[in-house]
């Protein structure tokens, strides 16, 4: 699957200075950073802009009290082009989806790993034809054509050199007709996020198959700069057959201590997927990014099967929680539950492991062709009130029935009849976010976010999943507030 190139064209110069005003090509800036928009206003239509609707590119007039999804439709970024040094416009709200030409006519088409896509979707920046301090965009292909606009539309046309095709071929760029928001998804393939911010540096951490089972961390100083930082490898797989060398599943990074501690799902190459149990990696430093030492296998209490683990405290006492099962099933079906085991430390247990929640209840126990059940991805979460939560995942994450049950705890966390389980999923999907599950929550600036995964489109299994993030409220009572997974296209205030 293609990825997007690494660095977002930066506009030189403050707001207002003309798009390609001087000779030198627009600068990129650094891996990682935030990217820069900008919306283009015909030259001789005041209120004219290029947007896109209905799948294709139109100019029409948008003030600054025009509703939020045209100001959304007109604010394109401006991309290293997709088929050589020009650029590209993308959608800001309509990710992987470019301003691309096709027999004459400009429209909005979702990326294609085509050399024919990629030259569509290709123009070249150059002194305005009707006035050198704006900008015109000539094909990538076709030398003397250039995108202009015609009764509304937004055409490519070969230059005829007269007045009116200069005008209609010359644009201003603006400040972006909107800001102050990102969209989802965060990272267009991934799973299972975890999430920091330390010292104003987001952190987002992923292993499995989307990184060949290494685990690998990305750090930008913005939510949206995540999706385009470069993988750093924190740690890589041995060759199987041995043990963590496979299904790299699920890491999970906290700070425990005042150390950074990495924990993973890793299984061994014996080919029936009961081999899966948690390791961990401690940080030598500060710094989020490592380096890390490895320390092998978590020994948990019963040392069965287990995936998904996390630490967390409540009273001063650390606790670790995961999923897994009562015993090794052999060929029969298995049932994951979720475990709480008392800890000395991050590597040793202080007590027995204690189940907590098991697959009961017919919003968490829909039929899927493995036919298994499953409780997975524990969360804790303490409330404003000092209350313990911990959101948990529930059915198969390879379908659509994926969905995030809540555990409330009343007493103490070793205490089964102390938690009490959500009567349904208390978070909900929609077009464009199916199947939101596997969650974790980072805390910015005193305020709570949900990170998770959902799907875009149904029917995708594991491979559709991509990261998302969006706020998390709390009600008079202390009790989170989840509400609904926002839709792709439906803009997100920035933390």
């Amino acid at each position: 699957m293609w990825s997007r190139p690494a660095r977002w064209v930066a506009f030189l110069g403050i707001i207002g200075l003309a798009f390609g005003l001087i000779a030198e090509p627009i600068a990129t800036a650094q891996s990682g950073q935030a990217p820069t928009y900008t919306s283009l206003r015909a030259f001789n239509i005041p209120n004219g802009y290029i947007r896109h609707g209905g799948g294709w590119a139109r100019l029409d007039d948008i003030y600054p009290h025009s509703p939020e999804w045209a100001r959304a439709d007109a604010t394109w970024a401006v991309v290293p082009g997709l088929a050589g040094n020009c650029v590209s416009l993308e959608s800001r709200n309509f990710k992987r989806h470019y301003l691309r030409h096709q027999n004459g006519r400009l429209r909005l088409d979702g990326f294609q790993d085509s050399r024919g896509f990629r030259e569509d979707a290709t123009f070249c920046q150059v002194s305005g034809l009707a006035d050198p301090n704006a900008v015109s965009l000539r094909s990538f292909q076709f030398g003397n054509a250039f995108l202009r606009h015609a009764g509304g539309q937004v055409y490519l046309a070969d230059n005829d050199n007269s007045p009116l095709f200069r005008a209609d071929a010359t644009f201003r760029t603006s400040s972006p007709l909107i800001s102050g928001v990102f969209y989802n998804s965060l990272l267009d393939r991934g799973a299972d996020p975890t999430m920091v911010r330390h010292n104003n540096v987001y952190y987002l951490l992923q292993g499995d198959q989307y990184n060949g089972n290494d685990l690998v961390i990305r750090k930008s100083g913005s939510v949206e700069g995540l999706r385009d930082a470069p993988p750093i490898v924190l740690w890589r797989h041995p060759q199987c057959p041995a043990i963590a060398c496979t299904e790299v599943w699920a890491p999970e990074l906290q700070r425990i201590r005042n150390q950074w501690w990495i924990f993973f799902t890793g299984a061994s190459d014996n080919g029936n997927g009961r081999s899966h149990r948690m390791f961990a990696l401690r940080g030598r430093t500060d710094d989020p990014s490592g380096p890390y030492d490895y320390l092998g296998e978590q020994r948990l209490p019963d040392g069965q099967w287990a995936i998904d683990g996390v630490w967390f405290e409540k009273d001063g006492q650390g606790y670790y929680a995961w999923s897994g099962w009562d015993r090794d099933y052999g060929n029969a079906n298995e049932v994951q539950h979720l475990y709480v085991a008392r800890m000395h430390d991050p590597m040793t247990p202080a007590g027995p492991r204690v189940k907590i929640s098991s697959p009961t209840q017919r919003w968490e126990t829909r039929p899927n062709h493995a036919n298994v059940l499953l409780n997975e991805g524990p969360q804790p979460i303490i409330g404003p009130q000092n209350q313990l939560f911990m959101t948990f995942s529930a059915n198969a994450s390879w379908t659509d029935d994926y969905c995030i049950g809540l555990l409330t705890l009343n007493g103490s966390p070793t205490e089964p009849a102390a938690w009490s389980k959500s009567g349904d999923c208390v978070f909900h999907g929609q077009d464009s976010t199916i199947a939101p599950g596997h969650n974790g929550f980072i805390q910015v600036n005193g305020r709570w976010w949900i990170t998770y995964h959902a799907r875009q489109y149904p029917g995708t299994g594991w491979m559709g999943r991509s990261v998302r993030l969006q706020p998390l409220s709390f009600n008079g009572a202390g009790q989170p507030i989840f509400g609904t997974a926002v839709s792709a296209h439906q803009p997100v205030p920035l933390p």
